[in-house]
């Protein structure tokens, strides 16, 4: 059959309809949670924008294939790889950091999730990706709390300050004071004004602790000009 006919037939059209449906559908349900749960970046839209473009692009080298039959060599996997490596780039711009704290890892790792359920969208897997979106949603929304717990558990608290002074000593005599465990510290020195640069990471044992307070306190400490908790 022509190539450019065959792609008009209402039994390839509706194939293409229900792989593109389903990557839509699938990639709302992810991104659904994203939005309504975080307010992340990378929410709704971004999710379902993603997995109907993997589904396209798996969609694409099949349409080729069927097209050129065997007067070309075309591998329909090569492109489907590609959106796999190359989504990272969606990804980073979902991480944002915040002072010494970084989020936007978890929503990060869901779109390049949905990446690959586009794809097996693309290529009539629907029982790999209808499984697959299960899963993801079931980690998003229920290991959060099992997430949650956990942390409370094992609290933790990245602390970063600028002093003019060395002021390593004073900080860890306060911390100490402060029952703050530090679990590992890094020291620099700031190539825009030459300051000290310090970040630690402090293990919390009282939930309850005021960190405005704690800031006010490293804040007094001589030479500190700047604290980021």
């Amino acid at each position: 059959m022509d190539w450019n006919v065959f792609q008009f037939d209402f039994n390839y059209i509706g194939m293409i309809l229900c792989r593109l449906l389903a990557a839509c559908v699938l990639g709302g349900i992810v991104g659904f949670e994203r939005e309504y749960t975080r307010h992340t970046p990378a929410g709704f839209r971004t999710h379902i924008l993603v997995s109907l473009g993997s589904c396209l692009a798996m969609l694409i080298p099949q349409f080729a294939h069927t097209a050129y039959g065997g007067s070309v060599d075309i591998d329909p996997t090569r492109i489907g790889a590609q959106v796999v490596s190359g989504i990272g780039f969606l990804g980073a711009g979902a991480i944002l950091r915040h002072g010494v704290s970084v989020r936007g890892l978890t929503t990060a790792a869901s779109v390049w999730a949905i990446a690959c359920v586009g794809l097996a969208c693309g290529v009539g897997f629907y029982s790999g990706a209808i499984l697959a979106t299960l899963f993801i949603w079931a980690v998003l929304i229920y290991l959060k709390s099992f997430s949650n717990k956990l942390s409370q558990r094992i609290r933790s608290k990245y602390i970063e300050i600028e002093s003019e002074k060395d002021a390593l000593e004073q900080l860890q005599n306060l911390l100490k004071e402060e029952g703050l465990r530090i679990k590992n510290i890094e020291i620099s020195e700031n190539p825009t004004n030459g300051r000290q640069k310090i970040t630690c990471n402090i293990e919390i044992k009282d939930a309850n602790i005021d960190y405005a307070v704690l800031a006010a306190t490293i804040k007094d400490i001589d030479g500190v000009t700047k604290v980021s908790m």
